[in-house]
C-alpha cells in the first residue's frame, strides 16, 4: 500500500518528452501535442515506484505503467485493430478498462463507451450504428447480448474475466454473490455465464478472445507502436449522456479536449498529495468515471482502488476497509450510508475529500451527511461537483467553501479557463446575484459534438460573436455573492401552472428543513382530475423519526403546500447511471395520502392522463 509523500500535488515538477510543445491555446489553457497517457506521465517522473492501482492487493506502479499499456495496443494489433476503428468498450471498473483506454488511444482508434445495459437493451444503436467490429466485455455481461452478435456485423469479442488481476488467494472472489443486490445477483449468475460461454461456438462469424491471453502475447511481441507527437484535432471517444430525459445521445470527444482538461488543473492547489487513494466506484462509462475519477486522480500522482461491483448498502463499509482519501460517489450512496448509521469514530479518519456530483442535494441532505461524515471521524464537509459531461466532465468544481456557510453549493469555479453566465428565457444575461436562471458554459474541455445529430449539436452549443463556443447545460442555477453557483436542478423539471407560469419543483425540494424527520425527498407533480396539477412528495423518513404517518402526511402537506405524499423505504437507483431514477418517480402514480378530515386521509391513485381516484381511508390504517 502507497504511503502519502508530503508533495502537495501543485508543486509538482513535471518532466516532458523531447518533443513535447504547446499546439494550441484555448480559453488561455495551453495545450500540449501530447496523448493523455504521455500527459499523465509528466506529472509522475519523479513517482516511478509509486503505486498507480490498487486492484484488492494487486499494485502496479507508475513505472509500470508504459509497458502494461504498451502490452495491450500489440495485442489489440495482433487482433487485427487498426488506427481509425471504433473500438467499444463494455466494462466494470477495473485496472483493464482505464489501461484500455490508454491503448487505444495510443492505437488511434476511437473508443466507444458503453454500459451493458445500452448492448442489452438496443444492441445494434450502440454497434453496428457507430461502425464497431471489436468488442471488450467482461464476460459476465456476454449473455445479455450474445444473441444479436451474429448478425451485428461485430468480427471479434474480447473477454475479461475479474478474476485476472486478482491476488491467487483472492481469484474466485466474486463467485460468492450472496452480499451483492439482487440485480447483480442476476448478472453474476454463474451458471448462466458458463452456459454461454460453452456455447460461443455456436455463434458464426465471430472471434472470441480472452483479453488476458492478448495481454500476454502483446507483451511477447516487438510490434511497433506510434510514439511522438499526436494529432489533437481527432475523434478519441464515444460518451453517452444518461438518458435520465430519454434515449442517450452519442457525445464525441476529441484529443484535445482530454488533454485541457488536465491542463485546467496543472498547478491548482487542491490540497491534494501524491500518494492518495482513490476509491473508484463511478464507472468509465460516464465522463465523471474517466475524468474525476480516473484520469486527474493519475496526474495526482494517486492510487486509484478499483471496485468493479459496488452497493450502496455497503458503500461506508468499503470506504472505510479501503482507507481512501477521495472519493466520488452520487449523492444517494452517502444518503445510504447516513441511514446505516456510524460505523466507528475513526472508520472514515482517513478520508479527506468525501464528494459527490450530478444529483443535486438539499441543505437537508447535505447537513445530514456532514453531521455523518463527523460522526465516522472524516474532519473534512461533504463536496458537490455539478455540470453536463458534455462540458468537459465537470462544468463546476467545489474545492472548498467557507466550513461556516457551506451547504450544498455546486460550485465555485477555481480554473480561470472555465467561464459561466446566466441568461433568461430570451437569452439575455442576467446579472443580479441570487435569481435563478439559465446556465451556459464554456470550457475548453468541452466535447465536439453529438454524433450524427447537427439538430441537437446546433441546440446544445453556439459560438458568440467574440468566437467563444457555449454549451447550453440544460441547469438553472444561481450565483452568489462570493462568486460561487448552486445549480438548483434542471430545467425540465417544473410544469406550467393554470396562470401559464413555470413553477420549478426544485425550489420546494431546496426548502426542506433540516429539522424535519425526511432523509431524501422528491418533488414531483401529477395532472389531476381538475384540469390542474397536484404537487406530491415522494419521502425517505429519517430512520429515527418516530411520528406516525397521518400526522407526517398533514404536516408536510400544509407545512409545504403539497396535496399528497407518498412514503418509500428507499428509492430506485437507475440502472445505468446509478443515481435516483427520477423518469420512475416521476411515472409513479398510485399509493399517495392527503389530508381529509379530523379521523382520516385520502388515498390517491393518479395517472398519466389526470384520472384520480381518491378513496378516503382512517388514519390508523396507514403504516
Amino acid at each position: 500500500m502507497s504511503k502519502i509523500k508530503p508533495i502537495n500535488t501543485c508543486d509538482i515538477r513535471r518532466k516532458f518528452p523531447e518533443w513535447a510543445k504547446v499546439d494550441r491555446v484555448i480559453n488561455g489553457v495551453e495545450i500540449y501535442n501530447m496523448n493523455i497517457f504521455d500527459n499523465i506521465m509528466t506529472f509522475n517522473q519523479d513517482n516511478l515506484d509509486g503505486d498507480a492501482f490498487d486492484y484488492f492487493g494487486t499494485t502496479i506502479t507508475y513505472g509500470e505503467l508504459p509497458a502494461l499499456r504498451d502490452a495491450y495496443a500489440r495485442g489489440l494489433k495482433l487482433a487485427g485493430v487498426k488506427a481509425g476503428d471504433v473500438v467499444t468498450l463494455c466494462m466494470p471498473v477495473c485496472i483493464e478498462n482505464l489501461m484500455l483506454l490508454f491503448a487505444c488511444n495510443l492505437l488511434n482508434t476511437v473508443s466507444n463507451n458503453v454500459n451493458f445495459l445500452f448492448l442489452k437493451n438496443d444492441f445494434k444503436c450502440y454497434t453496428t450504428d457507430k461502425h464497431s467490429e471489436v468488442i471488450v466485455t467482461l464476460d459476465a455481461f456476454l449473455p445479455y447480448f450474445a444473441d444479436h452478435l451474429e448478425r451485428s456485423g461485430v468480427k471479434k469479442v474480447i473477454l475479461m474475466s475479474l478474476d485476472d488481476f486478482l491476488p491467487e488467494d483472492k481469484k474466485g472472489m466474486f463467485l460468492d454473490t450472496s452480499e451483492m443486490p439482487k440485480k447483480m445477483k442476476e448478472i453474476f449468475d454463474i451458471q448462466q455465464i458458463t452456459h454461454c460461454l460453452m456455447n460461443l461456438h455456436k455463434i458464426k462469424g465471430v472471434e472470441f478472445i480472452k483479453l488476458d491471453d492478448l495481454r500476454k502475447a502483446g507483451a511477447e511481441s516487438d510490434l511497433p507502436l506510434p510514439c511522438g507527437p499526436t494529432d489533437l484535432d481527432r475523434d478519441i471517444s464515444y460518451y453517452y449522456t444518461s438518458g435520465t430525459t430519454g434515449k442517450p445521445k452519442c457525445v464525441v470527444y476529441k484529443e484535445y479536449s482530454l488533454n485541457a482538461y488536465v491542463e485546467m488543473h496543472a498547478g491548482l492547489d487542491t490540497r491534494n498529495y501524491v500518494g492518495e487513494r482513490n476509491f473508484q466506484s463511478i464507472p468509465l462509462t460516464h465522463m465523471t468515471g474517466e475524468r474525476v475519477c480516473a484520469i486527474m486522480p493519475l496526474a495526482r500522482g494517486g492510487t486509484l482502488v478499483p471496485r468493479p461491483i459496488y452497493d450502496k448498502k455497503h458503500f461506508a463499509r468499503d470506504l472505510a476497509a479501503t482507507k481512501c482519501n477521495f472519493v466520488v460517489a452520487t449523492a444517494s450512496f452517502f444518503l445510504s450510508a447516513v441511514k446505516r448509521g456510524v460505523m466507528g469514530p475513526d472508520a472514515l479518519a482517513n478520508l479527506t475529500r468525501p464528494a459527490s456530483g450530478g444529483e443535486p442535494v438539499t441543505k437537508s441532505e447535505v447537513y445530514k451527511i456532514d453531521k455523518w461524515l463527523r460522526a465516522n471521524g472524516c474532519m473534512t464537509r461533504f463536496s458537490m461537483g455539478g455540470g453536463a459531461s458534455e462540458e468537459g466532465g465537470a462544468t463546476l468544481v467545489t474545492y472548498f467553501m467557507d466550513e461556516k456557510t457551506k451547504t450544498n453549493e455546486t460550485g465555485k469555479p477555481l480554473e480561470p479557463y472555465v467561464r459561466l453566465k446566466l441568461v433568461d428565457d430570451n437569452g439575455d444575461p442576467v446579472e443580479e446575484n441570487e435569481v435563478p436562471a439559465n446556465l451556459h458554459a464554456t470550457s475548453p474541455a468541452a466535447a465536439d459534438r453529438y454524433l450524427d445529430d447537427p439538430e441537437a449539436t446546433a441546440a446544445r452549443w453556439y459560438v458568440d460573436e467574440n468566437g467563444t463556443k457555449w454549451g447550453v447545460t440544460g441547469d438553472i442555477a444561481v450565483r452568489h455573492a462570493d462568486g460561487s453557483y448552486h445549480i438548483l436542478g434542471r430545467a425540465s423539471d417544473s410544469y406550467v401552472n393554470e396562470k401559464g407560469e413555470r413553477v420549478y419543483l426544485f425550489m420546494i425540494e431546496y426548502s426542506l428543513d433540516k429539522n424535519d424527520p425526511i432523509l431524501e425527498w422528491e418533488i414531483s407533480a401529477f395532472k389531476n382530475d381538475k384540469g390542474g396539477h397536484d404537487v406530491v412528495g415522494q419521502v425517505i423518513l429519517d430512520p429515527n423519526c418516530d411520528a406516525s404517518k397521518a400526522e407526517l402526511v398533514e404536516m408536510l402537506c400544509k407545512k409545504y403546500q403539497l396535496q399528497a405524499i407518498k412514503f418509500y423505504t428507499e428509492f430506485e437507483l437507475g440502472e445505468i447511471t446509478s443515481k435516483r431514477d427520477y423518469l420512475l418517480l416521476a411515472h409513479d402514480y398510485e399509493g399517495y395520502y392527503a389530508p381529509c378530515d379530523e379521523g382520516h386521509l385520502y388515498y390517491i391513485d393518479y395517472s398519466e392522463d389526470g384520472v384520480t381516484v381518491r378513496t378516503k381511508i382512517r388514519k390508523e390504517e396507514v403504516v
